[in-house]
């Protein structure tokens, strides 16, 4: 689907227009392939979009002619699960283009900018990388405190919870692979190779690669984060199996002695006291003492 949009500093609001004009930004979702032939007629690059398109893509920033392309990653989430979008930006001497097989939210955000105009390619270009780069710290705070609870309730972790943080680590090790990809791509931005960097562009750059470099490294400690809790979830399952084993085995000599006496007796041979009528009392007796004394052993070792 394409969505034309056009604002410029005269136009109070932003306006969703039918053809295209000078200075309009072009979205679009889910593209068919007549989309594609349509962007392509505009000017585009054909292998660029079909590049978009691959989930596998990894981001990239290009020059054909007169026209600028950028490929990140874009995370979002779908059916509780946080995905990632190949997401391509292309600048050319007319128009803005971006052009993704999923909605994202960044886009849905900035179009909501109250100073928002259409014809400022080079600002929009840095305001949507701001964008993208508030999603993936919006996604890794919210991850964040899925491990502060599951670390806060260690003692409680299910193998359900275990399994739920190795996906997040992998989450995470993907958002640390397209972040260093977005920072890199920054910097190239920085250099006014690609597009034109003003004075008020080259802080927001700076600002938007401290900001990714943050985010970076809070990927980085949430992934030992993780690790820790992992490794402290298994030296709890560690001690809690020693405990019952030391248990069962207490239990299993305290159980063995008076099925051991009971055993003997149950020969068919002499044995001592037998022939006494008060016998039985006698080996109840005896098999209780010997079950307190191990009892109290076990105890004092605090196997019990």
């Amino acid at each position: 689907m394409i969505s034309i949009y056009y604002r410029t500093i005269k136009n109070e609001r932003l306006q969703r227009v039918e053809g295209i004009r000078v200075g309009s930004w072009v979205d679009v979702v889910d593209p068919s392939e007549k989309d594609i032939r349509y962007l392509n007629r505009l000017g585009l690059s054909l292998t660029q979009l079909e590049d978009a398109l691959d989930p596998d893509e990894l981001p990239r920033i290009e020059k054909e002619g007169d026209v600028v392309y950028i490929i990140l990653n874009a995370p979002y989430q779908k059916q509780g699960r946080v995905l990632f979008a190949p997401f391509l930006i292309a600048i050319a001497p007319d128009i803005f283009v971006t052009f993704s097989r999923e909605h994202l939210e960044c886009i849905d955000r900035l179009l909501k900018e109250k100073e928002f105009y259409t014809t400022q390619k080079t600002k929009n270009l840095f305001y949507l990388c701001l964008k993208i780069a508030e999603s993936y710290e919006r996604e890794i705070r919210k991850i964040n405190k899925n491990i502060y609870t599951k670390k806060v309730h260690l003692s409680k972790l299910t193998n359900k919870d275990v399994v739920s943080l190795v996906e997040l680590e992998e989450i995470l090790n993907k958002f640390i692979t397209s972040l260093v990809s977005l920072i890199g791509i920054f910097e190239k931005i920085l250099s006014g190779k690609y597009v034109e960097i003003f004075e008020e562009d080259q802080e927001l750059t700076e600002d938007l690669i401290i900001d990714s470099r943050q985010s970076l490294d809070m990927c980085k400690t949430s992934i030992k984060n993780i690790v820790n809790i992992r490794e402290a979830y298994s030296t709890v399952l560690t001690n809690e199996l020693n405990k019952t084993i030391k248990f069962l085995t207490s239990l299993t000599l305290i159980i063995g002695v008076p099925t051991l006496i009971a055993s003997f007796y149950g020969m068919n041979v002499a044995l001592p006291v037998q022939t006494n009528p008060l016998a039985y009392f006698y080996i109840l007796l005896f098999i209780i003492f010997t079950s307190f004394i191990l009892v109290l052993i076990f105890y004092l070792k605090k196997w019990l």
